[in-house]
């Protein structure tokens, strides 16, 4: 296409600088010319590197439900694995120099919000490469094979490669199932941090170990860890998480509703399509169409409220819940109702047409709601990643000892406890212990007087008169004798009875306490219901009690949900030990007593009663609130025998993991502000020897373990501003004040912002206002005079907030959200400065050449020259415009240069946008990195979590009690011997 037909063609589309969505644009006429380019491309690898999934990724951003740079990763890597391992399961070694060659030069995407596809691209580059010269990851992916007879295993590869059930599995699709789980990026979207953190080291820096894991839980169902002696096992967790099923979003209703676009979801129409609720072979805005009705139908229609925060499994169940015409009530009734009730084979494929009756019904929900689920899951998480990630979690509390376990206190074992397993076993041989006691105390008596007997005859004996006499006092005596024998073997042998049933009690409690653990487990639990924290608070875990019925094969055991599955898991494990229990040999002659014990414990844990002193011992163990009738109040208590929320221990999980005897070394405390957090950190890092941070230098990427007193994440010492902070021999407190806070405290004073730029930011900040109070915002906000500091601006739209009781009682901003705001728009300045920004940024940048220069200022030139912007222009569109003009002009979606992070450097460098943050960590979240900055809105030191650019980022306030001394406990911390986690 020559210059005057892409004139002609730009006018057509309207792509010009007074269009909002002259970014996207120029985006989609690149990715138009591309598609052009590649009609006739036969190399499938080549298309899969230079896919942009644009109609995607443009409806994933417009609904903001499913993260747009996860769903592009999983594409590609699924794509990627499935062509690069062929039919017969054989590694295509020869084509991966050709595909590396592409992945560098398509490596990163221009298109906005694609700065979070860097990271995924680059990890995804780093893996082929591996792949092309580890061979013992090549040996390790082709010995992965099918998993034999293990449900959860088979499941798992299909929700992977998106498999229907008619497909036979094979070996081929295990080893792509694998292979995509490496390739793609491993993210936090529960609260796993504990493992996920790890779990990303593992994964990236020690593939080797991530292939192993993956092999042996495909072909054992489980991990191992032994070491000090001792065998410790995690099963493969049978879920893969909730993905975005249970993120939050505000659903308006009546009028407002039509503007929302949550119908728009690509993830709601990928369920309801698994679900038969709408056709595959409808067009885009007929799905659309009958979304939208459905979601009116089931959530919106009748309801008086002006909206609600809702989930999208929230939507999916409502949806089909309506569309089976059925209740909650009627979900409920079938639930409860005997397992000999449930019609288990209609879950496969249930018909509309077949439906019949409140049962079949029931059932078809169930089955539409799984698949549902999991496929607006699949469409941004990979199966066998998360799967892996969850079974790994588990070993948070495998080193526990039982008596810690959380099935321990429940149970009652310890005589004292009331209501329990231990008070019943200890009434029973209480009470045989004092029959024994009796008898022997009786036989005793019986005993005396026959020596007395004795005695007397051996007396009379001596002294007879008459050899009659004698001899019928010798066979009295025999008579007598053999009779004092007996008793006194009776004596004997009820006193020692009575010695060994002082000793049952002990024996008992302690052979279930080591019978305990083989037959059950508390292992994490990724879909526990009892979980919520908000959004950048660390989430408690989740870990659920399975049953193993004492078998080897974990396919076999089940999870614990409910009351009743608990206490006939109880009454399996008495019924079933009773017999390795009575063959010991300290339980020999003691069969009785032992049957008539198992059947007491088996009565008493039937009970209402045990179940609810169950409760209470479980609420004084946890040092919590007691709730009264406990069985009636599900929903109230967190910590259930079956089912309770922990912090998650990272330490126990690297200790297990990594075989150490001891826990991870770290270095810890607590910090009073953010400036001595920064401090903290480098002086960390200069503790280390020099030897062990040599590959940080090395390789910015590599990681370390480092947790906040909440959250689990990954240190990044190569990072570049973190690494001059450890590598300078200035005093750490020094440099850190006069090389990053007063520079950018600096950068901040001289923020000023004239009226037009006042109106600016109100205008933008109106966006984010509910659509029914926004007039309002602005009105209130319509005379602006004079100049103001953007800290002094920011505190005026505060206080007018906080004074105004209409405003402020909608809650329509947070400092948090202003602050935000002015860090990405910062600073402002004169749209007829616009080009001259532009020329400077693109001089700032030396790939591109001052030819090339030219030719982005001449398509300026054509964008702009009908253009009416607004007076004033801000810092991210900035650099918006400067990535679409080169979209523009050189007809490009991808390049090998990163011009997201180039063109964000080149603005900070030239004072066009904010300073760039102290990029410290990395969050483990979907997109953000954490990171130090001087606030525009505020004006002080803070942590944040920013884009890996710079250019947007958001204030941890949700951790201000953890950065202002109100808190000191827990700490902080950084686990500096990274070769204890490297093994």
């Amino acid at each position: 296409m020559n210059l005057e037909q892409k004139r002609e063609e730009i006018r057509k589309r309207q792509i010009s600088f007074d269009n909002p969505d002259f970014y996207e644009k120029a985006f989609a006429f690149a990715v138009d010319q591309r598609k052009l380019a590649f009609t006739r491309e036969g190399d499938n690898f080549k298309r899969v590197c230079v896919e942009e999934y644009f109609d995607l990724s443009v409806r994933l951003d417009r609904t903001q439900f499913q993260d747009s740079c996860a769903v592009r990763n999983v594409l590609r890597t699924r794509r990627l694995a499935n062509l690069l391992i062929n039919d017969k399961g054989e590694l295509n070694l020869a084509v991966l120099p050709k595909l590396i060659a592409y992945l560098k030069t398509y490596r990163y995407s221009l298109g906005p919000n694609r700065q979070y596809d860097s990271k995924r691209q680059e990890h995804l580059l780093k893996t082929l490469v591996k792949l092309s010269e580890n061979k013992e990851i090549v040996r390790l992916l082709k010995g992965v094979d099918k998993p034999v007879s293990h449900k959860y295993a088979e499941q798992i590869i299909r929700d992977t490669l998106q498999l229907p059930d008619n497909v036979t599995l094979t070996d081929t699709h295990a080893r792509r199932a694998v292979l995509s789980a490496w390739l793609c990026l491993l993210r936090q979207n529960i609260g796993s941090c504990f493992a996920t953190a790890p779990g990303i080291i593992i994964h990236d820096e020690q593939s080797d170990m991530f292939f192993k894991d993956v092999v042996a839980l495909m072909n054992t169902g489980r991990l191992k860890r032994t070491f000090g002696g001792v065998e410790y096992s995690v099963p493969l967790s049978p879920s893969w998480g909730g993905g975005d099923l249970k993120k939050l979003f505000h659903l308006p209703f009546g009028d407002a509703y039509n503007s929302c676009r949550i119908w728009q979801s690509p993830g709601l129409q990928a369920a309801f399509e698994a679900a038969g609720v709408i056709e595959p072979e409808m067009t885009v805005l007929a799905k659309d169409d009958q979304i939208k009705r459905l979601i009116r139908t089931a959530v919106v229609n009748g309801n008086k409220q002006s909206g609600r925060w809702i989930t999208a499994e929230d939507i999916i169940r409502a949806v089909l819940l309506k569309y089976l015409k059925i209740t909650e009530k009627d979900l409920i009734d079938y639930e409860n109702r005997p397992k000999g009730m449930v019609y288990g084979g209609l879950l496969i494929q249930p018909t509309q047409g077949s439906v019949k009756g409140k049962t079949e019904q029931c059932v078809a929900f169930i089955g539409k709601f799984k698949e549902a689920c999991n496929a607006l899951k699949a469409l941004a998480d990979n199966a066998m990643l998360k799967a892996w990630e969850f079974s790994l979690a588990s070993f948070a509390e495998t080193k526990a000892q039982f008596t810690r376990w959380n099935l321990y206190s429940s149970l009652g074992l310890m005589n004292e406890d009331r209501g329990g397993i231990g008070e019943c076993i200890f009434k029973i041989v209480q009470n045989k212990l004092e029959e024994s006691n009796r008898r022997v105390a009786d036989t005793q008596v019986e005993y005396e007087q026959l020596f007395s007997v004795l005695k007397t005859m051996e007396s009379r004996m001596q002294h007879a008169t008459s050899e009659r006499e004698a001899q019928w006092l010798r066979v009295e005596y025999q008579s007598k004798r053999n009779e004092f024998y007996t008793f006194e073997e009776i004596r004997n042998k009820d006193s020692a009875k009575a010695q060994r049933l002082a000793q049952l009690y002990n024996i008992i409690v302690g052979e279930y306490d080591k019978l305990f653990p083989n037959y059950f487990q508390e292992v994490y639990d990724a879909d526990m219901r009892d979980v919520s924290a908000g959004p950048y608070d660390d989430s408690p875990a989740g870990f659920r009690l399975l049953y193993k019925y004492g078998r080897s094969n974990t396919s076999q055991w089940t999870y614990i949900y409910t009351p009743s599955e608990f206490v006939e898991a109880l009454v399996s494990f008495f019924t079933s030990t009773e017999n390795e229990i009575s063959v010991l040999p300290e339980m020999e002659g003691m069969q009785a007593e032992l049957s008539e014990i198992v059947t007491a414990v088996v009565s008493l844990v039937r009970t209402k009663e045990f179940l609810e002193s169950s409760f209470h011992r479980m609420a004084i163990a946890h040092k919590m609130p007691m709730i009264k009738n406990p069985l009636e109040h599900m929903d109230k208590i967190e910590k259930k025998p079956w089912a309770y929320t922990s912090g998650g221990n990272m330490d126990t999980l690297v200790s297990c993991y990594y075989r150490l005897d001891y826990k991870p070394t770290q270095v810890s405390r607590w910090v009073e502000n953010p400036v001595e957090l920064a401090v903290f950190l480098a002086e960390s890092l200069k503790r280390v020897s020099p030897k062990i941070m040599e590959p940080y230098l090395v390789d910015p990427s590599k990681s370390m373990l480092i947790h906040s007193p909440t959250h689990a994440f990954l240190l990044k010492p190569g990072s570049p501003v973190l690494k001059q902070a450890w590598t300078n021999e200035v005093f750490t407190y020094t440099w850190v004040r006069d090389n990053i806070v007063i520079p950018r405290k600096n950068f901040v004073e001289q923020l000023w912002l004239d009226e037009d730029m006042m109106s600016y930011l109100i205008d933008h900040l109106a966006e984010s206002v509910p659509i029914d109070h926004r007039h309002y915002f602005q009105k209130t906000f319509s005379r602006l005079y004079g100049n103001k500091q953007s800290v002094t601006f920011r505190n005026y739209i505060l206080q007018e907030i906080y004074s105004d009781k209409g405003l402020k009682k909608t809650a329509i901003l947070s400092p948090d959200d202003i602050d935000s705001a002015f860090y990405s728009l910062l600073p402002l300045f004169s749209r007829a400065d616009l080009k001259h920004r532009i020329e400077k940024i693109y001089a700032e940048i030396p790939s591109i050449s001052e030819k090339q220069r030219e030719m982005l200022l001449e398509m300026f030139d054509i964008v702009s020259s009908t253009s009416r912007a607004k007076k004033v222009v801000d810092a991210a569109t900035l650099q918006n415009i400067c990535k679409a003009l080169i979209c523009l002009t050189f007809e490009e979606t991808a390049s090998e240069i990163d011009y997201h992070a180039a063109i964000s450097a080149a603005a900070q460098k030239l004072g066009y946008a904010m300073p760039p943050p102290l990029i410290f960590a990395d969050t483990n979240w979907n997109k953000e990195e954490f990171g130090f900055v001087v606030s525009p809105g505020s004006g002080e030191f803070e942590l944040w979590r920013v884009d890996a650019t710079g250019q947007s980022g958001f204030p941890m306030s949700a951790w201000r009690q953890w950065l202002d001394g109100s808190q000191q406990e827990p700490n902080w911390g950084v686990y500096i011997k990274p070769f204890e986690y490297n093994q």
